[in-house]
């Protein structure tokens, strides 16, 4: 008999967390040499939605002030309510403190991944794998789910909380007690402050399922055992979920404030009457799924995931998808190893009934993914918060992960260490190229040796708006919306996930100048709309044929940021200023406004000073939203109280007040109200579980 076989195999000891970790950073460094010499990724979502974030955060922390709020995209808008920005998330608090914004964005990228596979192998050895079977678990679910979604920063945090989550409600489920509760608890609140909910609400869905696949699948169980289970596992998991959501309140709060002012509450139609906000969009096409087999020489050739093809295949649902959202492949000699399950023989032979909890699990998470479900449970709570059924198929790519290190488990059972290390290496090579082929093809981030945001310092962009914004503030109507608040100005329109409704309503549809158009732009309608957001400049790839007499063009070169982010080569990038346009602050009547002396501006707080020669409503151009409050002062100090216009006259992207003739001083703040309920949840959750657990640890001493 073997040594490995008389050990717990659940318990791995101290070398094969060394094996497991050394064999997480090779694979990391197969994947990601670029990154490693200090390239980045670009493409998909990766400068259009996260850098702009990443370097407001990294500036208010430098600054010593919590990032809040993001003035930048578009009229602004509450950053830490957001939550993709994980303001709160420990890594982004540590990162963007000690590292440059790109350092520290892929810094964090990289050790996730690692993270992610010693998790994933950690899950797989509690299931009762060993060593080499775990490792492959470890490899097909990292490199097979994520590399495909690298633009997307949030899905490989939530390959660290998937399985450790997991693994946590295992040992929970096996020996309950409130240490082990508080962990799980713990897991849950540190999944939520990473921000972008929909893979920890997944999570939530597998750990609370888990305990009622366990009760009905395991064998010989007893009708009043099943219930027990049942009961017990439910009461635990549970009491842990709800730790949880309470000891994330100080995220969570903010988000469920701006839930209920933004597209996501299911008021806004689009030109069709069509729901704005779809939960179905981001599907997994029924035919779609034959990806598993029809890989990289198929689905995944470059010229069918650029067709969107999948689309195309029948009982697909009508919402929109991409190759990103409906990714799902194993790998070829996994699924044909997931497929010998097909065999009685091999069946009577797996160990356990762990399999066949993935195996139910994944079913149930490939049919939510083609979005046909959605309909129905899209009204229960959780359901309806969140696009892209696609996402459960994360469920598949554990189960079959574990489903086919489980079989090669029990095909290398009575075989040398010796043997089971080879045939994990020769596997595990062809099946890491296999992915790897396949994730190229179907990614829309690739990385470079040179990123693009090195280039910023030498962007002539950058400068002229620069020069502007310290005059006046800049804001600039450009394509790509949010890549040119990285020039540190306010830029519209916006790129949100959640965001206030007020984006996405009619008023905020901008046109952009069309190529080779004779008509002068912009139109006066177009020329009054921007001059009500406060836009001062115009930004474009193509020379405006006819400009309107508004228009003045600053300069027309290449950029030595823009033009990289874009793949533009050496076209130039044209500047125009928006001449006659009030900015930022405007009064009604307009020439009203006499003086304005910028004092400070921040994020979260504005000062200026304003004087007007008569009666005026004054109006700051800046989203309306909850949270800010204005102080009023004259040049002598003496406070002044507000006076609004009325409710009936108030509009969503104006702030607006009524003055006398005279000299101002103002101070508008933002004051993030759902997150002070919220710490004060988070922090009474956590003192009473520290409680807890101390009494509970002292009870145990005693005995």
């Amino acid at each position: 008999m073997r040594s490995e076989d008389v050990v717990n195999p659940r318990i791995p000891g101290t070398s094969e967390w060394v094996l497991a970790s050394v064999f997480g950073l090779l694979l990391l460094c197969w994947q990601w040499p670029g990154l490693l010499r200090g390239g980045g990724l670009v493409g998909g979502d990766t400068y259009p939605y996260f850098f702009p974030q990443k370097q407001l955060i990294a500036q208010e922390f430098a600054a010593g002030r919590l990032p809040v709020w993001h003035d930048l995209t578009a009229l602004g808008y509450p950053l830490l309510a957001e939550s993709q920005g994980a303001i709160l998330y420990p890594p982004v608090q540590i990162a963007y403190r000690l590292l440059p914004v790109h350092a520290a964005y892929h810094v964090s990228f990289l050790l996730h991944y690692w993270l992610a596979y010693v998790m994933a192998w950690r899950y797989a050895r509690s299931q009762g794998l060993r060593r080499w079977s775990a490792l492959l678990v470890g490899l097909v679910f990292v490199y097979g789910w994520f590399p495909a979604r690298a633009s997307l920063e949030w899905s490989i945090i939530g390959g660290v909380w998937f399985p450790l989550c997991l693994w946590l409600t295992t040992r929970l489920l096996e020996r309950p007690g409130i240490l082990r509760s508080a962990l799980l608890s713990a897991a849950f609140a540190l999944h939520l402050l990473a921000g972008h909910f929909a893979l920890a609400f997944i999570t939530q869905l597998c750990c609370l399922a888990i305990p009622l696949a366990h009760a009905l699948l395991a064998p010989s169980l007893l009708r009043s055992e099943r219930l027990s289970i049942v009961r017990s596992g439910f009461a635990w998991c549970g009491s842990a979920l709800l730790c949880g959501l309470l000891l994330a309140a100080v995220q969570l709060k903010p988000t469920l404030d701006l839930r209920q002012a933004s597209q996501r509450d299911g008021a806004l139609q689009d030109d069709t009457q069509r729901p704005i906000f779809n939960p179905a969009y981001g599907h997994l096409p029924p035919l779609y799924l034959t990806q598993l087999v029809a890989s990289w020489w198929y689905w995944h050739a470059p010229e069918v995931v650029q067709s969107r093809e999948m689309l195309r295949t029948p009982f697909a649902s009508t919402a929109d998808t991409n190759a990103v959202e409906a990714h799902l492949y194993v790998g070829l000699l996994p699924f044909a190893l997931c497929l010998l399950t097909l065999s009685g023989g091999i069946r009577r032979q797996l160990a356990g009934h762990h399999w066949k909890v993935w195996l139910a699990l994944s079913a149930a998470a490939a049919v939510y993914a083609t979005g046909w479900l959605v309909p129905i449970l899209g009204r229960l709570p959780g359901f309806g918060f969140f696009m892209g059924p696609g996402r459960y198929s994360i469920i598949c790519q554990f189960g079959l992960a574990l489903l086919a290190g489980t079989v090669l488990d029990t095909l290398l059972r009575r075989r040398s260490e010796f043997l089971r290390a080879i045939v994990l290496l020769l596997i595990g090579t062809l099946t890491f190229m296999d992915l790897q082929w396949s994730s190229q093809a179907v990614s829309d981030a690739v990385v470079v040796s040179s990123p693009p945001l090195h280039s910023l310092s030498d962007s002539w962009l950058l400068r002229e708006l620069q020069a502007s914004d310290r005059i006046s503030p800049v804001r600039v109507f450009a394509p790509g919306p949010n890549i040119a608040n990285l020039f540190g100005v306010s830029s519209v329109p916006q790129y949100l996930g959640l965001g206030p409704a007020a984006y996405f309503s009619s008023q905020f549809r901008l046109v952009a100048p069309e190529a080779g158009n004779p008509a002068p732009y912009p139109a006066p309608e177009l020329f009054a709309q921007l001059s009500r957001l406060g836009v001062t400049h115009l930004l474009t790839t193509e020379r405006i044929t006819q400009p309107a007499a508004q228009l003045q063009l600053v300069k027309a070169e290449p950029d030595a940021f823009l033009n990289r982010v874009w793949g533009r080569g050496s076209e130039p990038c044209y500047l125009y200023r928006i001449e006659g346009s009030a900015g930022r602050l405007q009064t009604e009547p307009a020439d009203a406004l006499q003086q304005v002396r910028w004092i400070s501006r921040q994020p979260a707080r504005l000062e200026f000073e304003v004087s007007v020669r008569s009666d005026c409503v004054l109006h700051l151009a800046d989203l309306n939203f909850p949270g800010w409050s204005v102080e009023i002062a004259e040049p002598d100090g003496q406070s002044i109280a507000p006076q609004p216009v009325a409710a009936a006259d108030t509009e969503d992207f104006r702030r607006s007040l009524r003055l006398s003739a005279g000299t101002y001083r103002f101070i508008w703040l933002y004051h993030a109200d759902g997150l002070w309920t919220g710490a004060l949840i988070s922090g009474v959750t956590a003192l009473c579980l520290l409680v807890l657990v101390i009494r509970n640890m002292r009870g145990k001493s005693r005995k």
